[in-house]
């Protein structure tokens, strides 16, 4: 049996009587039966707590309850913390001692709004580092602008903007990006402002859901919502960007998503790539059956680390 770290941050906690606080436990639970049937075991942990391929403690899922567990040798690392310039050359060193899904190069790639643009230019709106005379400068020739931090998630920090009065103080690393109304939804799937997100496990699209909402973000933590599309459901477009996406990329093994949005004219655009999609149903089962592909393929997945 193939023994996988999964590494968090602050998720997982010691002092209780499961690792998670939270949904976590269930939907964790749950992939890790899944991958004991293919004679995977995974171990749940702060990255912390891992030195020179061992575990000091952790947590296993077995026969329907959580339990502790220390001094554990690993074959590979499921790699759930943060990205910054002192985990990246820990996440190397992982790499390079037991393996580690993600590849690094590809968390960066995915986590850099800038450098997936750069490596993308074509599928994605024009994007640039931000200044104010960047902003005012696209704000002139698009008319409508979108403020992002460079590395956060889940909606966070974003400013849509329409007035050159009222390009906000930026703090921080942000990009400038050209603003793409996606209110006309996407035929068959969904009405009004959307994004729709693709699930890859080594190179094949695995899962999907399309995240929606009244307002300009459709993100779910903004008050979007969102439900389960299958690959088949996916439209013909949408399928040939994921494609050509995963063709550029290369890496294996890999877990990465394809987020895009559909413009006025029915055209597909990259809003981000993502290194870590979560796989968490939360007690939605309908949900859960769509990520059951995604638990199989990540824990054979596993086992070419």
């Amino acid at each position: 049996m193939k023994t996988i770290g999964v590494l968090w941050d602050e998720e997982v906690t010691w002092d209780g009587e499961k690792p998670f606080d939270g949904a976590s436990n269930e939907s964790y639970g749950y992939f890790s039966e899944i991958a004991g049937e293919q004679d995977v075991r995974l171990v749940q942990a702060q990255y912390n707590w891992y030195s020179d391929g061992v575990l000091s403690r952790g947590w296993v899922y077995d026969g329907g309850s959580w339990s502790k567990v220390e001094d554990v040798e690993l074959d590979g690392v499921f790699d759930k913390f943060h990205f910054d310039e002192e985990t990246k050359a820990f996440k190397q060193e992982i790499s390079e001692s037991v393996g580690i899904l993600n590849d690094p190069g590809l968390e960066e790639l995915c986590k850099d709004k800038l450098l997936t643009y750069e490596r993308f230019p074509e599928m994605m709106p024009e994007t640039r580092s931000f200044s104010e005379e960047n902003a005012r400068d696209m704000l002139e020739e698009y008319g409508k602008i979108v403020l992002k931090p460079c590395y956060a998630f889940g909606g966070k920090g974003i400013h849509i903007v329409d007035k050159e009065g009222d390009i906000p103080d930026i703090e921080g690393e942000y990009i400038v990006q050209r603003f793409v109304d996606s209110s006309g939804g996407i035929e068959g799937i969904v009405e009004g402002t959307h994004d729709l997100r693709g699930i890859v496990v080594n190179g094949e699209l695995k899962a999907g859901y399309v995240r929606y909402s009244d307002g300009e973000i459709s993100n779910v933590s903004q008050g979007g919502s969102q439900h389960s599309v299958s690959p088949e459901e996916f439209p013909e477009k949408a399928l040939d960007m994921i494609k050509t996406v995963n063709n550029e990329l290369g890496y294996r093994p890999c877990l990465f998503s394809v987020d895009l949005f559909f413009d006025e004219e029915g055209e597909p655009w990259i809003v981000e790539l993502n290194s870590k999609p979560g796989i968490g149903f939360y007690g939605d089962e309908e949900m859960r059956e769509q990520l059951v592909p995604v638990m199989d393929s990540l824990a054979e997945a596993f086992k070419q680390l």
